[in-house]
């Protein structure tokens, strides 16, 4: 296998590559522009603007239990805006900068940067003619369009774990002190954008001994070399985990916290750990224990739905969907990609010895592997396929090695790769700009949706400009009406499928079919006059 410094990138290449940024960055910017305000944007905003004013202490009023320091980029335009009003300087600038959607361009650069660290993964293991299709696989790519655009952390998420891993396979193969510091920087900026993230160092771990049991056929590590970086990795996370977080309380001892969880509250009882003092600020180890607080009482989120069923998250003995994610990848991944993921498996298993693998697709492979069990067999907070993104571009690397040796394949190869590519662009076409909602063509007819899967897979609050252009044109038509009412009702889908569990509506859904859809979130139902008057009981979805 050849180091990654070897590896010269064409200027062709780089032309290819700077070319789909642009169109990316043009098709991102619209769909940034196209959608509504989402639920929890605000929430992570707020925080980010926390951050700014050196004040990282968490609100659990605030919905603040999941946001990390990262939103300090999406809420910087909003705090210059206000900094330049307050100074009455510049005020046309402060004026662009105030606009709301423009919290969302930090992720949208985030997504470009995705794309260069998709870009240099695959042409480090699979050449240059896959680098350039993995480069038009982000571009299509329904869901990092979708979250890439939105003042979230996801795409944060999905950047930090494989640029991280890029980092660190680049220092297994040449473990200079250069590349040690760059590695460490990475694994620990990571943390500041996903508290999962944390998973990145036990990938690291498993890779190291790996290697240092001669499983791989590097011979790059020494003892010493694995010591360096050890401290190096120790000292770069508490560094950037202190600034991010202002230094807040650092090295508090645990008896000293608040917690709200009973499994941080059992660890607090510990005597061994009461008096410890914590090397990490206070609201990182906080944010962790409400979190677990949050997502055994589902207080900070709805039910979880899936395929009609409803579990009910406030009921300690429902534990979430151990298929959600699979369901959810089967629906909301476009079909052509999943095949061309599994063309890349059947690639890699052909092309890799496992000597290779653990230091090539194997450290993305055990990284998506993780998150994607953990997300599936332990955690109930279920409500989007945007928590697996980092899975998501994994994927693409891996559906790029399709793309290998491309001018050597054979002409029905060839035309099979460019069908899908077309396919692929078609599929992400017919939804365009409205990329949050996108189902494949195995979700069948778009009025039904909802009956496969509902919150931020379908509705995250989106498509408000889509209804409020419908409700001009209709006016007569009765938005999420309290109870059932004669003539045409709009019910938005987490109504329907009772994720809303304090205003559900699951005896509309249960009952009648809808005649349209608006803006892909919201369904259109005629209710005759003879049902609204005999004000038919509610009765809910089956539940878990």
């Amino acid at each position: 296998m050849a180091l990654p410094a070897t590896i010269q990138i064409t200027r062709r290449s780089l032309l290819c590559l700077f070319s789909f940024l642009a169109i990316s960055a043009v098709l991102d910017t619209f769909v940034a522009i196209h959608a509504s305000t989402t639920t929890d944007e605000s929430h992570h905003v707020d925080y980010g603007l926390q951050i700014l004013r050196f004040e990282p202490d968490r609100h659990a009023e605030q919905f603040c239990d999941s946001q990390v320091p990262i939103s300090a980029l999406n809420a910087a335009p909003q705090a210059m805006a206000s900094a330049l009003r307050n100074h009455h300087l510049l005020g046309p600038v402060a004026f662009a900068l105030g606009k709301y959607k423009v919290v969302r361009a930090p992720t949208v650069f985030a997504t470009l940067g995705l794309t260069v660290f998709i870009f240099l993964w695959v042409y480090d293991l699979y050449g240059e003619t896959a680098a350039i299709a993995s480069c038009l696989l982000c571009t299509l790519s329904p869901s990092l369009i979708a979250h890439g655009t939105l003042a979230t952390t996801d795409m944060y998420h999905a950047l930090g774990i494989v640029a991280a891993l890029y980092f660190f396979r680049r220092w297994l193969f040449q473990p200079t002190l250069g590349n040690a510091l760059v590695s460490a920087l990475s694994l620990a900026l990571a943390q500041i954008a996903k508290a999962f993230a944390v998973v990145l160092y036990v990938v690291v771990c498993l890779a190291i001994a790996a290697v240092m049991l001669n499983w791989t056929s590097l011979r790059t590590l020494s003892v010493k070399r694995v010591v360096v970086f050890t401290a190096m990795a120790v000292i770069s996370l508490l560094a950037v985990l202190n600034c991010a977080y202002c230094f807040d309380r650092t090295f508090l001892p645990v008896n000293a916290y608040h917690f709200e969880s009973r499994m941080f509250n059992r660890l607090q009882a510990i005597p061994l750990l009461s008096h410890v003092a914590v090397p990490f600020p206070y609201p990182f180890l906080q944010g962790m224990d409400m979190m677990k607080e949050s997502e055994d009482s589902g207080r900070s989120f709805g039910n979880t739905y899936l395929l009609g069923m409803l579990g009910d998250t406030s009921n300690p003995a429902f534990h979430g969907f151990k298929s959600y994610y699979a369901v959810a990848y089967f629906y909301k991944e476009p079909i052509a990609l999943q095949i061309l993921f599994i063309w890349g498996l059947i690639w890699i298993a052909r092309n890799r010895s496992v000597a290779d693998l653990v230091t090539a697709e194997g450290l993305l492979l055990a990284a998506a592997a993780v998150l994607v069990v953990w997300m599936s067999f332990f955690s109930r907070a279920q409500i989007g396929i945007r928590h697996i993104l980092p899975a998501l571009a994994i994927e693409i690397i891996v559906a790029a090695a399709a793309f290998s040796n491309f001018m050597a394949k054979s002409w029905p190869q060839k035309a099979v790769l460019c069908l899908l590519a077309l396919w692929f662009a078609v599929s992400t076409a017919r939804y365009y700009p409205a990329m949050i909602p996108y189902m494949n063509e195995w979700a069948g007819d778009r009025r039904f949706t909802y009956r496969l899967l509902a919150d931020s897979n379908l509705d995250w609050g989106q498509d408000q400009p889509e209804v409020d252009k419908f409700l001009a044109k209709n006016p007569n038509v009765i938005v999420d009406p309290p109870r059932l009412m004669a003539g045409r009702i709009l019910v938005r889908a987490n109504r329907l499928t009772g994720v809303y569990r304090w205003d559900s509506a699951t005896y509309i859904a249960a009952r009648y079919q809808p005649v349209a859809q608006v803006g892909y979130a919201h369904f259109l139902f005629v209710i005759p006059a003879q049902d609204a008057a005999s004000d038919a009981p509610k009765h809910n979805a089956s539940q878990f």
